[in-house]
């Protein structure tokens, strides 16, 4: 009887991550038609994985509202691939993070949800550490050449693509083009990945160490559409996509 009801109460746990968890931030962008400065910055640097695009510096034509919800289109102009990424100007430790979205397909497409280590871009009084050491929770990731299969990842020093050991699970969709739910579970000794309210993989800590686990660190937030690149623009770019539009409607934080 008392294994029974521990069973019962961890798949409650693990079917409700909203469970025992408040609301914390919450941003509709169907119907808060502006990016707060406060919680969202624009990050036109450098673009990595031999991608094609230039990273817009502002809203405009690569950023923009409508109905649906924040659109992040990417254009080609005159030969110039643009596009827009934004970084959450806070970070979190833990919680239930849920986005809702609407991935564009078409080859050459690589929209992404993911985030990234606040130790990267501001260590404070700890030390600074690069990728892959930083960690990596990608919460969704879908390339247009292959526009049924969404992607979840961690990477970390020890796990990562480069060493082809990246913890990964990648699930189906019939209906890759419409807006669907990613939501992330992190907790202090596992991360689950979840689309339409359904988990579809889950990772448990086994060793403590930093090059295993950085996920111990406040991480912030990343939305982007990429163009091209070793994974996305493997079987090339097709000109038609453009305009292309990834379109993000809410973004909700639990903790």
């Amino acid at each position: 009887m008392i294994l029974t009801t521990l069973a019962a109460t961890l798949l409650l746990t693990q079917s409700s991550p909203t469970k025992g968890r408040h609301l914390v931030y919450s941003c509709d962008f169907t119907k808060s038609h502006t990016l707060s400065a406060k919680d969202w910055k624009f990050n036109d640097g450098p673009v990595y994985n031999n991608e094609l695009e230039k990273y817009a510096s502002g809203p405009g034509e690569n950023a923009f509202f409508t109905k649906e919800g924040l659109v992040i289109q990417a254009l080609k102009k005159g030969g110039k691939i643009t596009s827009t990424r934004l970084e959450s100007v806070k970070s979190w430790k833990y919680g239930y993070f849920e986005f809702e979205a609407k991935v564009p397909g078409g080859k050459g497409t690589w929209p992404a949800i993911w985030m990234l280590n606040e130790r990267l871009r501001n260590p404070g009084t700890q030390e600074k550490v690069g990728w892959p050491r930083c960690g990596e929770i990608d919460i969704m990731e879908n390339v247009g050449y292959d526009p049924k299969n969404f992607h979840y990842s961690l990477h970390s020093d020890d796990f990562n693509w480069q060493k082809k050991q990246q913890r990964t699970k990648v699930v189906s969709s019939e209906d890759p083009g419409a807006f669907h739910t990613y939501g992330l579970d992190w907790r202090a000794d596992s991360i689950a990945f979840y689309m339409d309210g359904k988990e579809g993989y889950r990772v448990n800590k086994e060793d403590d160490s930093f090059g295993a686990w950085p996920f111990r660190d406040p991480f912030y937030i990343i939305l982007n559409l990429a163009i091209g690149g070793f994974w996305g623009g493997a079987k090339g770019v097709d000109d038609s996509i453009f305009p292309s539009q990834f379109v993000v409607k809410y973004v909700k934080i639990y903790q």
